[in-house]
C-alpha cells in the first residue's frame, strides 16, 4: 500500500473516531435528559395519584354529607307569639319533612 494511502486511511480512521467521540457525547446528555424526564414524570404520577386520593376522599365525604342532609328526620326550634294569653312562646321538637322545597 503506497504511504499516501496510509495516511488517507489513519486521518480517515481519525476523523471517524472523532464523530463517534462526539456522537457519545452527544447520546450521553441525551440519556441525563431523558433520565430527568423520566424522574419529573415519576414525580408529576405521584402528585396525580396523591391529588386523585384527595378527590375521592372529598367525593366520599360529601356522599355522606348529602346523605346525612337528605334525611327527613330533624331536630327544630320554634318560636312564636300565643296571642290568647299575650306571651311569647318557644320550644325544641323533632320535625319530619313531608315535602321538601
Amino acid at each position: 500500500m503506497p504511504v499516501r494511502d496510509g495516511r488517507d486511511t489513519v486521518e480517515l480512521i481519525e476523523t471517524q473516531a472523532a464523530e463517534l467521540s462526539a456522537l457519545r457525547e452527544y447520546l450521553a446528555a441525551q440519556n441525563a435528559s431523558l433520565e430527568r424526564v423520566a424522574a419529573e414524570f415519576e414525580t408529576l404520577e405521584a402528585a396525580v395519584a396523591e391529588e386523585r386520593a384527595a378527590w375521592q376522599k372529598e367525593a366520599e365525604k360529601l356522599s355522606r354529607q348529602n346523605r346525612r342532609l337528605s334525611s327527613p328526620w330533624a331536630v327544630g326550634l320554634f318560636g312564636g307569639y300565643d296571642p290568647f294569653r299575650k306571651e311569647a312562646v318557644c320550644g325544641v321538637g323533632v320535625t319530619y319533612a313531608v315535602i321538601r322545597f
